[in-house]
């Protein structure tokens, strides 16, 4: 029976601006700025690391430059990764292993240059509050002025302002490799597992770009997978297997397995391909990150 639609209200579900939202850039891929949390699955030499550092690579504007910060946590260091962290020693760090102890370090260094960029924020916002009337701040903002130093003799406040981004706080990215055998990400019953998710699931709040590499798309929780709205999926030796990732999905091949597996069959026959599945504020199914897939 044909789906019938007839309005009866004059109500709409319309979006609600927030005045004190923060104002991120687009991301040059999606056109969205909306945070990625992407999970990138393929065998061994298929070209996941690669995938990823051109992802940064392209967004780069966002995430490799000013305050921005990208976290790279693996225990297995390649040569392109080691060259990518020598290009951009200003904005990226490097840990070795997947564990509680370095997720809570990188988690804290992302919290504190959140609360440092707010405070900064603050400083800024009662300085306009001083300099359009010193009487629009009270006693106690004073002081706080003061001790900052802004208001002292020879300081550049212009300057200061200029190199300040006020838009947003810094961006930080997460990108873990190798680590399959972590609680963090493979046990999202475990303790640890259900930190790791609580925070992963939340990335946008801390303002945190995440993007998971694995061998094996079922090693990585379900509740983290169905989180993730950016998947990047190489070749698999075993079909069977990526017919989960159909059911996750299926919207973007217009709920028909045939339509999944004519795309599989993409990357079969082009060496070092994946397909692009972006599934967030639109869907979006492309071969590679340049070629659109749609289907008659």
């Amino acid at each position: 029976m044909p789906l019938k639609l007839k309005k009866v209200s004059k109500y709409i579900n319309k979006k609600i601006n927030n005045k004190k939202s923060y104002y991120f850039p687009k991301n040059e891929l999606t056109s969205s700025p909306n945070f990625y949390f992407g999970l990138i699955s393929g065998v061994r030499g298929s070209g996941k690391s690669v995938a990823l550092l051109n992802i940064l690579s392209i967004e780069k504007s966002n995430m490799l430059k000013n305050e921005s910060m990208v976290y790279f946590i693996s225990p297995t260091q390649d040569a392109k990764v080691q060259d990518f962290l020598e290009r951009y020693p200003e904005n990226t760090e490097y840990y070795d292993e997947l564990n509680i102890k370095t997720f809570n370090e990188v988690i804290e260094k992302i919290d504190d240059r959140i609360q440092e960029w707010k405070q900064t924020k603050y400083i800024f916002d009662l300085l306009e509050k001083y300099l359009q009337d010193d009487k629009n701040v009270d006693e106690s903002e004073l002081n706080i002025l003061i001790e900052s130093g802004i208001l002292d003799d020879g300081v550049d406040v212009k300057d200061i302002i200029k190199n300040f981004n006020q838009h947003h706080p810094p961006i930080s990215c997460i990108c873990i490799d190798d680590s399959l055998g972590s609680p963090l990400i493979s046990s999202s019953n475990s303790k640890q597992g259900k930190e790791f998710t609580r925070f992963a699931i939340r990335n946008r709040h801390k303002y945190c770009h995440m993007f998971i590499l694995t061998q094996h798309w079922r090693g990585i929780s379900k509740n983290l997978r169905t989180n993730s709205n950016l998947v990047l999926l190489f070749p698999s030796k075993d079909r069977s297997i990526l017919k989960s990732i159909f059911d996750e999905f299926s919207s973007l091949f217009g709920g028909k397995i045939d339509n999944y597996y004519e795309a599989l069959d993409l990357l079969d026959n082009n060496p070092y391909s994946f397909l692009y599945m972006w599934y967030d504020d639109y869907k979006e199914l492309r071969h590679n990150f340049d070629k659109r897939i749609s289907f008659d």
